[in-house]
């Protein structure tokens, strides 16, 4: 299968982002700090209706990497997978306005340039959080309230505040459960969290985050999908930004096949999924190359992977970072975020993912 053709853009130099999850020891070094754009603090939670970062403890990191680096924006990050409280803060008028309100004054309080949010997800309760159908209303609703917020505050500051959501990509339900057209009149970003797109219920091996479909895999879920969706949705593509896992998935009891792809241990069934795979650094230090794993290289996909004759690791290297970078600069694409700062190794994919944005690669 020949890659869609891709349509140039003109537009502003691509920005990458990190999410930086708030633990005690975390710290953004001055190599990785030089090739950053963005921060996205993860995470504020929603306590009794309000927002919260009562529990960080590194957050004061922030005003120091400031310093260093004016330009650098940073962004409160409001939620992650298996954070409640949105649907019940979300669901009347006045819980909008003391949720909108608690968000404004976190956000001055740490001097942070917007809010992402990432409520995952509106009127699905999968990862045990409360949801309703009047969500997928109620979520514009809220959006619409931070979105005015924002601009009465610049007006006294003189300011800009950035406004952005995280939306999953491995189903085009999650396009469906929010009104995405008309939050893409208003939003800044909408990031697209293009990893973890295979699921416990999935025993076939196959790449969670994939830039391109491989027509052999039993899902076409891949990042280029979730842009042509949320852009056919009406979202500009300069709003768009792609997401990259610093991360894998893993599978075992993997039974692969006599001949092609699945010899190597790709689109073969498994016992159990869900394996940890580690973070990429981890991969380094244990798996690519060593204890029997082998790295083997889907070009149709762009994506890499391992195998040990048992066990397989959907992953991303530098070789597919580099892709992904390229394909952000190519579509005109905001820019491409990942999850998570802590899995890099030596800055070893930043690196690659600055080099194709730069178009140095």
């Amino acid at each position: 299968m020949s890659k869609p053709k891709l349509e140039r853009q003109d537009a502003v130099r691509p920005f990458i982002a990190a999410y930086l999850v708030d633990r005690p020891d975390e710290r953004v070094s001055d190599r990785d700090l030089a090739m950053l754009d963005r921060i996205n603090y993860a995470f504020g939670l929603v306590v009794d209706g309000r927002v919260s970062g009562d529990h960080w403890t590194s957050v004061d990191q922030l005003a120091e990497l400031k310093r260093k680096k004016p330009e650098l924006l940073t962004i409160l990050s409001l939620g992650g997978w298996g954070a409640g409280g949105f649907s019940d803060a979300c669901f009347t008028a006045e819980g909008r306005e003391r949720f909108a309100q608690s968000a404004v004054e976190l956000m001055l309080k740490y001097d942070f340039d917007g809010i992402d949010l990432d409520w995952e997800y509106p009127t699905i309760d999968s990862a045990n959080i409360d949801a309703r159908p009047e969500d997928k209303f109620t979520f514009t609703k809220m959006m619409r309230l931070l979105r005015a917020k924002f601009d009465a505050l610049s007006l006294v500051t003189g300011r800009y505040y950035r406004l952005s959501m995280a939306i999953g990509c491995g189903h085009p339900r999650y396009a469906q459960i929010m009104e995405m057209e008309e939050l893409g009149t208003f939003l800044d970003e909408i990031n697209l969290m293009s990893y973890d797109m295979r699921h416990g219920t999935r025993y076939m091996t196959g790449h969670h985050a994939n830039l391109y479909p491989n027509p052999a895999d039993e899902s076409d879920a891949s990042g280029h999908m979730a842009v042509e969706l949320i852009h056919g949705c009406g979202v500009p593509l300069e709003k768009i930004v792609l997401g990259a896992a610093f991360y894998g998935r893993g599978w075992t009891g993997v039974k692969p096949t006599a001949a092609g792809d699945g010899a190597n241990g790709l689109h073969a069934p498994s016992s159990k999924f869900e394996v940890p795979g580690g973070d990429y650094k981890d991969m380094v230090r244990e798996k690519i190359g060593l204890n029997g794993f082998t790295r083997y290289w889907d070009d149709t996909a762009k994506a890499a992977w391992l195998f040990d004759g048992s066990t397989f690791f959907s992953y991303e290297d530098p070789e597919a970072l580099r892709a992904k970078g390229n394909y952000v600069r190519e579509r005109g694409l905001g820019g491409l975020m990942y999850w998570e700062y802590n899995g890099d190794n030596e800055g070893e994919l930043l690196t690659a993912v600055r080099e194709a944005i730069d178009d140095k690669a």
